[in-house]
């Protein structure tokens, strides 16, 4: 219609799998209650704090394993299929956690937990590509950014609730949630895989087309892309692991913390979505860069400043910086994966993001236990890198990025209303 927003026709453009996914990642990450109190269940079972935190570590090492799988798992046996294994398994071993004794036993189980947990990913990021046209895709995935947001930032208030009564509700619950994702996927989402295509010559002139991941990490323009996003989760990553230090040694309580947190997601919620109708008409690489260039900035300010309103204002630059160039980073896969290899692709970039997770507060802990200054200013030289390694990351002409949808068992829903 003529008076019609135009973010409104897009939303409701997008067809209705995609809206699965987007209900499913919210269900997912509103009862992501392991990974919030998985150190204070410990803790309360009679565990040091160190014995916690190593069990929370094998979490993201499975973590790190369960997105290699799940590329190869959407790509071989289907998006639906791998959602719901995730889902299940994740469940299953979830709901055995308060019932598992010995420090051993529970973390080697969560560490299963962090594999079936992240199984899923790839896949929901792949089938976002099969079944979204190109021109909504950052779209598409900037709502699924906010599904995420709005579930983590609602989620951990029931998850507090349930643990004052007992942690086995948190497990119970975080399981209940992964199973209802599973259903949904298995009742909603099409069938069905990707069929095996023939490398086009572009992939054979630069030695691929030897099929799985060796393919993916054959893809120089596409490491290039994978580095770029080291670089962007390492300093993110900050916001958790030593922004609360330098809150602290500021002079403040945890509470101005956690309204910094907050105000971080509330400018995700509002400002993402449209900011998306600006930001995806343009050159993604210099999205990403320019997202990038500000986020070190907004991070290395943050050392400098030690009035609350001047840590809030810094908090806008990098929230900023975020919305910019992480939808765009999310989209920006499907550029250079053709339809077989899309599950890989979307599971090497989750690798990427997994292993800047774990740099980010180990490094980062250890130049702020250094030097604060050093460590900040580090914090804007890898996010220059960062900058640098994305403006190198050219697909050029692949017509296989942009290949029709993968053959399915089922017919695709029509959009939502």
């Amino acid at each position: 219609m003529a008076g019609e927003d135009p973010l409104r026709r897009r939303l409701q453009d997008l067809p209705r799998s995609a809206w699965v996914i987007f209900s499913g990642m919210f269900l997912i990450k509103f009862g992501n209650f392991l990974n919030v109190f998985l150190v204070l269940f410990l803790v309360a079972q009679g565990f040091s704090a160190f014995q916690a935190g190593v069990a929370l570590g094998v979490v993201g090492v499975g973590a790190f394993i369960g997105n290699a799988v799940g590329g190869t798992v959407a790509d071989r046996f289907g998006r639906r299929t791998a959602i719901a294994v995730s889902m299940f398994g994740s469940s299953a071993a979830t709901a055995l956690v308060p019932l598992t004794d010995g420090l051993l036993a529970t973390t080697a189980l969560v560490g299963l937990v962090g594999v079936f947990a992240q199984l899923y990913r790839p896949a929901a990021g792949a089938l976002l590509v099969d079944v979204v046209p190109e021109k909504q895709r950052v779209t598409a995935f900037a709502v699924l950014r906010l599904a995420i947001n709005v579930g983590m930032a609602v989620g951990p208030l029931v998850g507090g609730l349930l643990s004052g009564a007992s942690y086995t509700y948190v497990f119970l619950g975080d399981a209940l949630f992964s199973f209802a994702f599973g259903v949904l996927a298995l009742s909603t989402l099409p069938g069905g895989r990707p069929p095996a295509e023939t490398p086009a010559p572009q992939a054979a002139a630069r030695g691929k087309g030897k099929g799985g991941y060796r393919e993916v990490l054959s893809d120089r323009p596409y490491l290039l892309f994978l580095g770029s996003m080291v670089a962007a989760t390492f300093v993110y990553g900050q916001s958790t692991a030593t922004l609360p230090l330098h809150v602290t040694d500021a002079g403040f309580d945890n509470k101005v913390y956690g309204l910094l947190l907050g105000l971080n997601a509330l400018l995700c919620v509002v400002i993402e979505l449209p900011l998306t109708k600006h930001t995806e008409r343009r050159n993604p690489r210099r999205v990403i860069a320019a997202g990038l260039a500000l986020l070190g900035i907004g991070m290395a300010l943050t050392g400098a400043m030690q009035a609350v309103w001047l840590l809030a204002l810094t908090v806008v630059v990098w929230t900023v910086a975020e919305t910019v160039y992480t939808p765009i980073a999310n989209a920006y896969p499907a550029e250079f994966s053709p339809a077989h290899l899309r599950g890989r692709y979307q599971g090497a970039e989750g690798i990427a993001h997994t292993l800047g997770g774990a740099l980010g507060p180990a490094v980062g802990g250890l130049l702020y236990s250094i030097s604060p200054p050093l460590h900040w200013t580090a914090c804007a030289a890898v996010a220059g890198l960062g900058a640098l390694l994305i403006l190198g990351a050219d697909p050029g002409n692949r017509s296989q990025a942009s290949t029709p949808q993968p053959a399915r068992t089922t017919p695709e829903p029509a959009p939502a209303a």
